[in-house]
């Protein structure tokens, strides 16, 4: 059976550009008080480092190699969209006082296909979902603007109050820590994972990690929504704000049907960023990384093996 959403009232999102990102975020301000269960996702111009591994065997290589595969893609590639979905410990969603309720999607600028690194494939895919990269480029949010919004919102460094959930949540942190310092992400894993507790807290949170452990569950968010009976609500798959909303609720209804866990103390999962994990299922080889050379747009110094 699928997934029912505890009211009927419609969902809506709210498309955040550069003339309304101040405007947004005071709404946001003002909900995380009662709403602050905080579900992301985010889009990016597909993968250029890729791994030599098969990809049944990604899930068991070392965190210092999947870390690498996401230092070097952030790294090189700029964010497209950003998906925010705020909620209490309940699933309810803020309506900000109207007959709807809402989640986020934030619009940026910074990709230009005209001279940024990007995969052929990913960028067909995002501009058949509804992505107007014309659109973004002309009236999107300034990933530096944004940063300043984030750190002044009270969604960062308020490590007792807020709770980060992803799926499959390591590009979406990484993505978020670039923009907030300005920089490449750390060379290390252990550095990266602390900025993620420096600047989101220990209530962290990647479903795809916590369902691990039950049997059959398997497969990237469409799936397991699916497999959960959880049903997409509104807008589109690969439309930030939309697969915001889909994680929240696959989190929702794992944490309520599957792993019968309690919200304010999540059986230790804390921090535990799916592929990211100390301890993770190992592999008995060091993989190689390399770049898919039918990417268009690579510089010749990328195209070399890389030694994880």
């Amino acid at each position: 059976m699928a997934l029912k959403m505890k009211s009927s009232t419609p969902i809506r999102v709210r498309e955040v550009w550069a003339e309304n990102l101040v405007d947004e975020f005071s709404l946001i301000k003002e909900a995380i008080s009662r709403f602050s269960f905080v579900s992301l996702d985010t889009e990016f111009p597909g993968t250029l480092f890729l791994s030599n591994l098969d990809k049944s065997l990604l899930s068991q290589a070392p965190p210092s190699h999947n870390y690498s595969l996401m230092k070097y893609n952030v790294d090189l590639l700029k964010i497209i969209q950003l998906g925010m979905t705020l909620s209490d410990s309940q699933g309810n969603l803020p309506s900000l006082g109207t007959e709807f309720h809402y989640v986020w999607q934030f619009n940026f600028r910074d990709f230009n296909i005209e001279h940024d690194p990007y995969n052929d494939e990913s960028i067909g895919l995002l501009e058949r979902q509804g992505i107007d990269l014309k659109k973004n480029r002309e009236k999107g949010i300034d990933s530096s603007d944004f940063a300043w919004m984030v750190l002044t919102s009270g969604l960062v460094f308020n490590n007792c109050s807020i709770t980060w959930i992803t799926f499959h949540g390591a590009y979406d942190f990484g993505f978020l820590i670039k923009i907030l310092t300005r920089r490449e992400l750390p060379c290390d894993m252990a550095s990266f994972l602390g900025m993620v507790s420096f600047f989101f807290g220990v209530r962290v949170y990647d479903t795809k990690f916590m369902m691990g452990s039950i049997s059959g569950l398997r497969g990237g968010l469409e799936r397991v929504a699916k497999l959960l009976g959880v049903e997409r609500t509104t807008g589109s798959r690969h439309q930030a704000g939309s697969d915001s909303l889909l994680t929240q609720q696959t989190f929702v209804r794992f944490k309520d049907s599957c792993a019968n866990l309690d919200l304010e103390n999540l059986n230790g999962c804390e921090g535990m960023i799916f592929g990211l994990c100390e301890g993770w299922l190992g592999f008995d080889r060091t993989p190689e990384v390399y770049i898919e050379t039918s990417t268009r747009l690579i510089k010749t110094q990328f195209k070399e093996v890389f030694s994880v």
